[in-house]
């Protein structure tokens, strides 16, 4: 060993057994700083648990010491930390030599300290997901050596400084999920070395500085979704050609896509969905070979979709949905092999849906535009409603077993119950409504499905009974069969139907699919939903539909009683019997159903009294019972004086009272509310104590005739005089 070697070696001795005082004072400083916080686990299993006087501090846990043993870094993410701050109680001016600095993922309250400009050998800042509040310190700006600075999902505020344009050498800046208002710093153009540029979710606006895009020649990623930029997309943005991910949904921005969006050979993601744009998809995007996922929803897109979408061999999701696109779809989409999520719905198109040769498709969704034609099923999500598809569905053919929902509402569908789907043994969600489907409701239904939630087979031409076994769906939350030719009774239907049992509070329906996209949080959500007439009216629930619980069996030929075991079906908001042939009373326990908002069992035979438990129905905001044969008083009570339009009890030829004008027999029941009784009353007492009044003066008048002369003559004289005025006075008006 030469002497250079050896005085080398024994300098590195004397760095780790010799304390100095100034690494003493920085062992000081972090102690100082950990006597100011709390922890959840009482500091048991925190990373500081191992900060103790006993060691040096290059041997605790998340510090590491450069070579001469000054603390280069300091890395405690999830530390544990339920209370403290960094401002006032962390000294920044002990480390000088402090490269890397991460505290993310604590609860470090109060504002960023415009201290931490002290550490001047910085190259790495993050404190995400630490509850900071207050501005960005404009003192950041002198760190000149930073190269990443995370500040995501805080609660800062404000502008964001210009002076961060002085960080040339940053290659990362992550604001993300914070309060941060106005537009981006032109200085930020000076930042040459970025590679990754994170702003979502904030309140920024303004336009998007083109320079950002000819000074970036390093910028793979690009993110300013959910905030409020305004402007076009500058054309400056085809010189980012290295950009990958590019993200700027749900802005305001305007104008069309531009056609300098071709030169962006290695894009993956391409998201400007939620905007404002117009114009049709530039050809250009067919440049875009190395794309994964392309979502141009929301928008204001017109004309046809570019046939040279079909040479972008690497796409797997494209989502085109609530535009004005139109005309038919190019086959040339049939020639993307990898396609896991096709959503072209609320658009104009035209022709047939082409053929897609994906074997890898999860989700298709063409609803409501005016295609022709057959489908596939070899899915997981399906919406084709709303358009004017028709012929028998294919009772043969592959069928995925893993498909989930089916949407073929509102076409032109024939023939019996689809037979192809009885192995779909996974379906959640089934809306064949508005369609000429015929036959009966196959048994199978029952032991098919055993997971559907919501069945809707409104307005077709189904007929005959309903099977029992229709109530081995346990998780059935909505049963609508209305306006169909079915007949029968409901005995037996209920008695089951356990998720009707129950009232939900919660958002408990999967709407994703896990299918990673780019190696990222990229999951395939989709909000399911269904239609549902509510109230009179017809609503589509989407997300909520989670929560609605309704039976709908209006506009059949169903007989007999209604069940009383429908009134177990507690969290039922919606119930809908009307227009049948059902005859007997309502169940008297109608009341125990208190979720109830909406109840029609108008144009049936049903006779009897109205329960006096309907007045119980707390959330009960529409009723009808009219145009039955229902007799005695009305409940009244509670939510019941709210609903006072008698046309929900017309043509009940025995009811009365309140708010028929029909009063009750035998004073049992009143046209009136209780308030106004009792001034009715009131009324009816000063009425007869009149008349009484009368009486009694007419007896002592006639007795004053009869028994006293000079009365008589006096009485009779006053009679005379007041019939000539009156006489007068009629022949004065006349």
């Amino acid at each position: 060993m030469n002497k250079n070697c050896l005085l080398l070696f024994l300098l590195q001795i004397f760095a780790c057994n010799a304390v100095s005082p100034r690494f003493e004072a920085e062992a000081e400083a972090l102690l100082k700083w950990k006597s100011t916080l709390l922890f959840s686990d009482a500091n048991g299993s925190s990373p500081l648990a191992s900060w103790s006087p006993s060691s040096t501090c290059c041997s605790w846990s998340g510090i590491k010491c450069n070579s001469i043993g000054h603390v280069a870094e300091l890395t405690i993410p999830s530390a544990g930390i339920v209370a403290g701050t960094i401002a006032a109680t962390f000294d920044f001016a002990m480390f000088p030599a402090l490269t890397s600095l991460n505290l993310s993922r604590n609860h470090l309250a109060g504002a960023i300290p415009a201290d931490v400009s002290l550490l001047r050998s910085l190259t790495s800042l993050d404190l995400s997901d630490s509850n900071l509040t207050g501005g960005i310190p404009v003192a950041l700006g002198t760190l000149h050596g930073l190269q990443r600075l995370v500040l995501r999902s805080n609660s800062l505020s404000g502008e964001i400084p210009t002076e961060l344009g002085d960080l040339r050498d940053l290659h990362l800046l992550d604001l993300s999920r914070n309060n941060l208002s106005g537009g981006l710093p032109p200085s930020f153009s000076g930042m040459s070395k970025m590679r990754e540029f994170y702003l979502s979710r904030n309140k920024l606006s303004a336009r998007i500085p083109p320079d950002l895009f000819t000074n970036w020649p390093e910028v793979t990623l690009f993110y300013l979704h959910y905030n409020s930029f305004t402007g076009s997309i500058p054309l400056e943005i085809g010189n980012a050609t290295k950009l990958q991910l590019l993200s700027l949904h749900t802005n305001n921005l305007t104008g069309v896509i531009p056609v300098t969006i071709g030169s962006l050979v290695g894009l993956e993601m391409l998201d400007l969905a939620r905007n404002l744009l117009s114009g049709q998809i530039p050809p250009s995007v067919g440049n875009l070979k190395q794309l994964v996922v392309m979502d141009l929803s929301f928008n204001n897109l017109t004309g046809i979709v570019p046939p040279e979408i079909g040479t972008m061999s690497a796409l797997q999701s494209l989502s085109l949905d609530d535009n004005q696109l139109e005309g038919e779809l190019h086959p040339t989409i049939s020639s993307l092999k990898d396609l896991y999520n096709v959503d072209f719905s609320n658009n104009k198109f035209t022709g047939t849906i082409p053929e897609i040769g994906s074997t890898k498709l999860l989700f298709v969704a063409f609803g409501n535009n005016n295609f022709l034609g057959s489908f596939p099923l070899d899915l997981l999500f399906i919406d084709l409603s709303n358009n004017a598809l028709s012929g028998d569905v294919p009772s043969t053919g592959s069928t995925n077993l893993s498909l989930q929902s089916l949407h073929l509402a509102n076409n032109k569908f024939t023939g019996g119950f689809p037979v192809t789907l009885k192995n779909c043994n996974k379906l959640i969600v089934l809306d064949l409504g508005g369609n000429y489907f015929s036959g009966q409701i196959p048994s199978w239904i029952g032991s098919s499905f055993p997971l559907l939630r919501f069945l809707r087979l409104r307005l077709n031409l189904l007929s005959g009974s309903i099977p029992w076994q229709l109530s081995q769906l346990s998780h059935l939350q909505l049963l609508d069969l209305a306006s169909n030719n079915l007949s029968g009774t409901v005995e037996g239907l209920l008695f089951n139907l356990t998720s009707m049992m129950t009232p939900l509070s919660e958002f408990n329906m999967d709407s994703s699919v896990h299918h990673q996209v780019l190696n990222l949080d990229g999951y395939l959500t989709y909000a399911d939903r269904i239609e549902v007439n509510w109230k009179t009216r017809s609503y589509s629930f989407q997300g909520a539909i989670a929560l609605m619980i309704g039976i709908d069996l209006s506009g059949n030929s169903f007989s007999g009683e209604i069940p009383t075991e429908l009134t177990n079906l507690q969290g039922l908001r919606l119930l809908n019997l009307s227009r049948n042939h059902l005859s007997g009373s309502i169940p008297e326990n109608i009341g125990n159903l208190e979720l109830l908002e909406s109840l029609d069992c108008s144009w049936n035979e049903l006779s009897g009294a109205i329960p006096s438990s309907l007045s119980k129905l707390a959330s009960l905001s529409s009723l009808n019972l009219s145009h039955n044969l229902l007799s005695g008083e009305v409940p009244t009570g509670n939510q019941l004086q709210s609903l006072d339009d008698p046309s929900i009890y017309t043509s009940n030829s025995g009811l009365c009272g309140f708010p028929l004008s029909i009063s009750c027999p035998n004073g049992s029941g009143t046209t009136q509310p209780l308030e106004k009784s009792k001034e009715h009353d009131l009324e009816f007492d000063v009425y007869y104590s009149t008349i009484a009044g009368l009486i009694f003066g007419f007896l002592v008048w006639s007795g004053s005739l009869i028994v006293l002369d000079p009365c008589r003559t006096c009485i009779f004289c006053f009679v005379d005089r007041t019939q000539d005025k009156v006489m007068k006075r009629c022949r004065v008006q006349h």
